[in-house]
């Protein structure tokens, strides 16, 4: 959970809205997959890694601007070797860090290194309980085991009290309609849900450093009543106290964004929330790409400058919205008090949790048993169906 350090920054962030709550930090180029809806190997592929020392220069930035919570991601960040060294030159400095990654990598010896550093929190990206849509969304054959192998080894390292183990779960159109039994299996294995809508680009379009054109993953019309009956699935397993980390709000307007891509809040970038690419360059959002690197011994003066904040705020004017989650919650957290009110509470049962370990076997025929539960109530829904006719 928070340190204090933390909390005393999203404190600050709320009141004045200026503080950066939320960082993510691309600590790698490098991926060992390559997902269908996402193409940051490729349009980061002209740029240079940070070295180690490098790296402490950027935390002692963050350090000094009070970031609340940093996410080291990629690519794959566990492809890099000194990932634990990255990983304790941020906790030393008293910064919450998670780590972001398709837990694939994830060994015996890796994960207790990890935990060594001061990692506490984690999250996994999960889609779907069937291996081979699994497999599908991540171009790479056997992931589905890899990825349950990565999360049990997490499971049995991570602190069970005082850390929070996530799962990403993308909506497409591949898995929407077994999201909620996605969740459930989450949170049988003591994990938390993260929800986040696929974002896709247009057909031609590289301008995102994220998003790509996937057909297969994309809505049509027809999957609308599907999107809203699986989302007000979500909102009652959420009431009903089951680990999803999402807001309600978020939750209630994820469809709408999906459906028409409207969205309904202000993106606070780069007041509340910024990201870092692998060459060590500010961008207001994770899709956004500048040539401002925080390397430079006069960053921080140029950071706290009006000119660099317009110039950081045009672009994400020019930005068409999104709903990854990251970015909108923070703004929900600050400037909704329904929303702020739902996060403390959310906070004070997550301090109480304490995640069971689950291992791999057992993750394997929980999962094969919630699809089969899955497989056995929509036949059962198609003969109702028919016996009605």
């Amino acid at each position: 959970m928070f340190s204090l350090r933390a909390k005393y920054h999203m404190l600050k962030g709320v009141l004045t809205r200026k503080v950066p709550l939320y960082v993510q930090f691309a600590v790698t180029k490098r991926c060992n997959l390559r997902c269908q809806m996402c193409q940051t190997v490729e349009s980061r592929k002209n740029e240079k890694e940070l070295t180690l020392p490098e790296i402490d220069r950027i935390a002692d930035l963050l350090s000094e601007m009070g970031v609340g919570v940093l996410v080291l991601t990629g690519g794959e960040p566990l492809l890099r070797l000194d990932i634990a060294d990255i990983v304790s030159s941020f906790t030393s400095r008293g910064i919450n860090t998670r780590l972001q990654t398709t837990g694939i990598l994830i060994t015996e010896g890796m994960a207790a290194d990890l935990v060594e550093a001061g990692l506490k929190d984690i999250t996994v990206s999960l889609d779907s309980l069937d291996p081979e849509k699994q497999d599908f969304i991540n171009n790479s054959e056997g992931s589905w085991l890899k990825i349950l192998k990565g999360m049990y080894l997490f499971s049995k390292y991570l602190p069970r009290k005082g850390g929070v183990s996530g799962v990403n779960i993308v909506v497409s159109r591949l898995n929407v309609q077994e999201v909620p039994d996605v969740v459930s299996f989450v949170n049988d294995i003591g994990f938390y849900a993260s929800i986040i809508p696929v974002h896709l680009a247009d057909s031609g379009n590289s301008s995102f450093i994220v998003r790509k054109d996937a057909p297969p993953l994309a809505f049509v019309p027809d999957d609308f009543p599907i999107i809203d009956n699986t989302y007000a699935r979500l909102l009652s397993m959420k009431e009903k106290g089951y680990l999803i980390q999402n807001s309600s709000r978020f939750l209630r307007e994820s469809p709408d964004f999906i459906k028409y891509k409207k969205v309904y809040w202000r993106c606070d970038s780069p007041h509340l929330y910024f990201s870092i690419s692998p060459a060590g360059n500010f961008l207001p959002c994770v899709d956004i790409n500048t040539t401002e690197t925080m390397l430079d011994g006069d960053f921080l003066k140029r950071y706290r400058s009006l000119e660099f904040i317009q110039k950081m705020e045009q672009p994400v004017r020019d930005c068409p919205g999104c709903m990854y989650a990251c970015w909108p919650e923070i703004s929900y957290f600050c400037r909704d008090m329904s929303v702020f009110s739902e996060r403390v509470m959310q906070g004070l049962k997550m301090s109480r949790f304490e995640r069971k370990v689950v291992s791999y076997d057992e993750m394997i025929v929980m999962a094969e048993k919630t699809r089969k539960e899955k497989r056995d109530n929509t036949r059962s829904d198609h003969e109702s169906c028919l016996n009605k006719a």
